[in-house]
């Protein structure tokens, strides 16, 4: 499965993402969805970890693996797998649990369809 094709799936079960991501090593946009404002979701994605990454002082025993942000318009989530990630942005109140393992996932589906 491409990256293309593990953003559709995505987006086929998960009713709760209105745009989606997926970043590379380097943190640039490897895919988004059609809707997706992908420069916007790059920049937002890198502001967000690094401050996440300030409050939280993570180490390589205990890297930070994902950050979750709510308001009352919506959640934006944002999880990385080693060097890749990816960043949604949902509506009000998604199961952010079930939301985490669907970006999980994704992300686990694009890195498996790259080539070696």
């Amino acid at each position: 499965m491409n990256v293309d094709e593990a953003i559709h799936d995505l987006l086929s079960f998960s009713s709760d993402i209105k745009a989606v991501a997926v970043l590379g090593e380097g943190g640039d946009i490897v895919a988004a969805a059609p809707s997706a404002d992908g420069a916007a979701l790059q920049t937002a994605a890198a502001a967000l970890w690094a401050a996440a990454e300030a409050c939280a002082r993570p180490t390589p025993a205990a890297p930070l693996e994902h950050v979750v942000v709510r308001d009352g318009q919506g959640t934006v989530a944002m999880l990385r797998d080693d060097a890749r990630g990816i960043v949604a942005v949902t509506g009000p109140q998604p199961a952010v649990g079930l939301l985490l393992f669907d970006l999980r996932t994704c992300l686990s589906d694009a890195v498996a369809g790259e080539p070696s």
